[in-house]
């Protein structure tokens, strides 16, 4: 076959096809400044995709015998061309200046079709397969430069336009082919282009590897910009031997996945963290044949960067190498069926491929997004998890012939739940964040020297240059110690920026994530971060109301402990909060367009099943801050009603009324690490408000009372109705928990203690925390335990400040816990266990810590006059500063204690004078 060879002035090109260059750009004008279109509308999106339909089937009306191949040829350039504008156009809608004069839009149209008339246009074969290289749009960009400055955009949001357009003109070419292909017949006939029916698998394919490359061009959290320009490539590390030995499985008790901190086993001293950059470790695998090595899974923390990795990875394998991706985002996939079924189905449901694309493919590479969206499907997720790993592994076992590969992405606690399956070294890699701080690279096996970079500056230099800034890197008044958790993390640190920008917030040593958050609220609303107009849409409905909105959605969707929420269920939701008007107007807004903005920043609605809409949070720590605010509204209502109620009777609520609004509240679901996180940050912010400690003292004093309540068994949980008698345990345990977790928050704000709790007998606290089985982690700091009776087991257990005055804790074990500031008097610790545990600046003046093992633990400047340490444990213990005055201490071992200080300094040798 011969090639299509053009070398014309578009004018020329456009003599026989007549294609109104003019009329689009003065229709496009007009409708991104809000004229004409526009104001004929209610809704301008599709209004430029319809024009160029309308100008394109004028061109086509021409008699055939008229159009040559070439001039076919151009048409198919110029209307993928116009239509890749368009779509764009829409895209940016929101950021264009609705003040334009409409007596310069024909002039500025006008001047632009001129020059776009000059220009020469050369079309070869080759263009059919790397249409996005096509000279002609190297030549237009400085026109269209201009004219979307002209349209109000500033100069870098025009050449993200730009970027974005190049992105999208190979799609808009398929769409074009693919809705005329009659027409453009007779170059089927001229050429053997991916275009031509017969391959129409290869153009479905050629189509899907530009779809791919087009995702990270799209705007990300309506910036101007998309991911591919702002990305920086990152950092892992995966847990080995230092042997070495990729034959050899490490024992899955030794390893916790996506942990950041020093991790050297006890049982294998050899296990090391090796630093890797990601993107070379996992192209340097997929180029590898070898067929037991076939899946890799990427773990890291909410915002550390995984969607982000998966999508440019796809993206740059289908541009570079052309080899067969498949890229499957968990929470649009439905694993009822077996994993190979479940990949058929999602094919079918795909707007490009079939499932006759992709599964006889060599080579091809699998990647899930989200394992952890997993969650959503099933009442046992880490069944479901459990059963995809399982299949996913089968399923590559049958293609070993076919090489395929897969990669899997997920939060580290839905990949430790795997890691027993995942057992071949250097499967699990580990994200590094931008930035770790010279104390902890250590922790780190890094023989190139990775980790010396901080890839903050990198972030922050690309993202000055997309905002029109001059960032040489972070910014000095962000570089503090403080903020660096949040400047670290690729979602929080870009977040930060916004907040950086707007100049609403003073950075302080105080300055945490949930007023990054709010302030990002008041963005989102006000429209602040670009030019200061409210959003179009949201004008009518005050920040307050906006916000319970979305409060109620967060709370739906955590109650559904997933990250999505059906509409129905939300306006049930809202009707029961008095809103269900206000969310009538919100959801018509999202279903119009008009909210967008809302939606990119904190969910996106889409159809369910069964065709029921659905709204999904973009990102799930979006929904654990609203929820930890719905929370917090809560806990303000329940003041209000319950101090109401006491001070004028009939009125407001009771105790049991405010507890059974708890238990409905928190007792669908646990509040986890990080929605705590979020709940003891509002506690924080609220601590700094004028009369903020004061409300908190009545939020702790509200707590305990509750508690009271609980300990003596006086839940009102019947009154909700549940099904069964287990759903009302697991109502209990969520909410009753939740009031201990409240509690702590409060104290740690207060840093007092109520002691005047009264229970019904001295052993029924601890029958309660027992039957709420919270002894991992529990945060029971600043509570009154005087003179009850435990024997219980504790793993990591928070007890700072808590008072165990005359208590018998005989045989329990506090493994690594907090008793900082706590006080024992006259206590019994007889035989308890606490090692590696901290008693700091604890009183255990006159308590009975006979038999007692505290090897490992803290008793840095802690009182224990007159206390009877006989047989007491303390080898590598702390006591620096101890009182120790009027102690027995007959048989108690101070094997390498440190014991400076203390009267006891020169009775016993040092931990030096041990190791010598």
């Amino acid at each position: 076959m011969s090639e299509i060879i053009l070398k014309q002035p578009v004018s020329m090109l456009n003599r026989n096809v007549k294609f109104d260059l003019k009329e689009f750009f003065i229709q496009a004008s007009s409708t991104v400044a809000g004229t004409a279109i526009q104001v004929a509308t209610a809704n301008p999106i599709g209004a430029l995709t319809s024009i160029v339909r309308g100008l394109s089937s004028t061109s086509k009306s021409i008699s055939l015998e008229d159009v040559p191949v070439e001039q076919r040829a151009w048409l198919l350039v110029v209307t993928s061309l116009t239509h890749a504008i368009a779509k764009v156009l829409e895209d940016f809608n929101d950021l264009f200046d609705n003040n334009i004069e409409e007596s310069q839009l024909n002039t500025v149209s006008e001047q632009l079709t001129n020059q776009v008339n000059e220009i020469e246009i050369t079309l070869t074969n080759e263009f059919f397969n790397n249409p996005h290289q096509l000279s002609f749009l190297n030549d237009l960009s400085p026109l269209l430069n201009e004219w979307l400055q002209q349209l109000g955009l500033n100069d870098s949001q025009a050449s993200s336009f730009i970027y974005q357009f190049k992105s999208q003109f190979p799609m808009s070419l398929h769409h074009e082919w693919g809705t005329n292909p009659a027409y453009y017949a007779l170059i089927v006939e001229k050429l053997d282009t991916p275009f031509n029916t017969v391959n129409r698998l290869q153009r479905q394919a050629s189509e899907y590897r530009y779809w791919l490359q087009q995702q990270v061009s799209e705007r990300v959290f309506e910036e101007a910009f998309g991911l591919k320009q702002i990305y920086v490539p990152l950092r892992a590390y995966y847990i080995q031997t230092e042997e070495d030995s990729s034959d050899k499985t490490l024992n899955d008790d030794v390893i916790e996945a996506g942990s950041s901190n020093v991790f050297r086993s006890n049982r294998n001293e050899n296990i090391v963290k090796t630093v890797c950059n990601l993107h070379e470790e996992i192209n340097s695998w997929i180029d590898q044949n070898d067929t037991d090595d076939n899946l890799k899974v990427i773990s890291g923390g909410p915002g550390s960067g995984k969607s982000s990795f998966a999508k440019i990875l796809a993206s740059e394998l289908a541009e570079k190498s052309g080899m067969p991706v498949l890229f499957i985002p968990l929470h649009r996939f439905k694993i009822s069926d077996y994993l190979p079924e479940a990949i058929k189905k999602f094919l079918d449901n795909h707007s490009i491929l079939t499932r006759d694309n992709l599964l006889g493919e060599s080579k091809l590479l699998l990647i899930f997004d989200g394992l952890d969206e997993l969650s959503m499907q099933g009442s046992n997720s880490k069944e479901v998890a459990n059963n995809f790993t399982e299949e996913l592994k089968e399923v590559l076992r049958e293609k070993r012939s076919l090489n395929w590969k897969a990669i899997v992405t997920g939060r580290e606690l839905s990949i430790q739940q795997q890691k027993t399956k995942l057992k071949k070294q250097k499967t699990i890699l580990h994200l590094l964040p931008y930035f770790i701080n010279e104390s902890d690279r250590d922790d780190f096996y890094d023989v190139n020297n990775l980790l010396l970079e901080d890839q903050r500056d990198e972030w922050w230099y690309k993202f000055g240059s997309l905002q029109g800034k001059s960032f040489n890197g972070l910014p000095q008044i962000l570089a503090t110690e403080h903020l660096e958790p949040i400047t670290k993390e690729p979602l929080l640190n870009y977040l930060l920026s916004l907040s950086y920008l707007r100049q609403d917030i003073t950075f302080t040593a105080d300055t945490n994530l949930n007023q990054i958050y709010a302030d990002l609220l008041d963005s989102v609303h006000e429209r602040k971060y670009t030019d200061s107009r409210t959003h179009t849409g949201i004008n009518n409905i005050e920040k307050e109301t906006f916000i319970r909105i979305l409060e109620e959605i967060a709370l739906v969707v955590w109650h559904e402990s997933g990250r999505t929420a059906s509409i129905d269920k939300i306006m049930e939701r809202c009707k029961e909060a008095g809103l269900g008007s206000y969310f009538e107007k919100f959801k018509g807004d999202a279903e119009s367009g008009v909210v967008r903005l809302l939606m990119a920043f904190y969910f996106r609605e889409f159809d369910g099943s069964q065709g029921n809409k659905s709204f999904e949070f973009t990102h799930k720590s979006f929904g654990e801050y609203l929820t930890a605010r719905r929370i917090m509204l809560e806990l303000e209502i329940m003041l209000e009603e319950v101090e109401r109620g006491r001070k004028r009777p009939g009125s407001g609520w009771t105790l049991e009324d405010a507890f059974e609004k708890w238990i409905r509240l928190c007792g669908q679901q646990p509040i986890d690490g990080y929605l705590s996180n979020f709940l003891e940050g509002e506690m924080k912010v609220l601590a700094e408000r004028e009369d903020g400690l004061l409300i908190i003292k009545r939020y702790q004093k509200l707590m305990i009372e509750l508690i009271q309540m609980a300990v003596n068994g006086q839940s009102p949980v019947k009154k909700l109705n549940l099904a069964t008698f287990s759903e009302d345990l697991i109502y209990i345990r969520n909410a009753e928990t939740a009031l201990l977790k409240i509690h702590s928050s409060c104290a740690k704000s207060t840093n007092e203690v109520i002691e005047k709790t009264k229970f019904e007998n001295k052993e029924i606290f601890a029958k309660w925390l027992n039957l709420l089985d919270y002894r991992v982690m529990p945060k029971l700091n600043h509570l009154c335990f005087s003179n009850i009776e435990m024997s219980s087991i504790f793993i990591g257990g928070d007890f700072e400040s808590s008072v165990f005055n005359n208590a018998i804790l005989l045989f329990s074990d506090f493994f690594v816990a907090n008793f900082k500031n706590a006080s024992f008097e006259r206590a019994n610790l007889t035989e308890v266990k606490a090692e590696s545990a901290s008693f700091q600046n604890a009183n255990l003046k006159n308590a009975d810590l006979e038999a007692a093992n505290f090897r490992g633990s803290n008793f840095i400047e802690a009182n224990l006059k007159n206390a009877n340490l006989n047989g007491t444990n303390f080898t590598n213990a702390d006591l620096e500063g101890a009182n120790l005055e009027g102690t027995n201490h007959e048989k108690a071992i101070f094997t390498g204690a440190n014991l400076k200080g203390t009267i006891l300094e020169n009775l016993y040798p040092s931990k030096e004078e041990v190791k010598e």
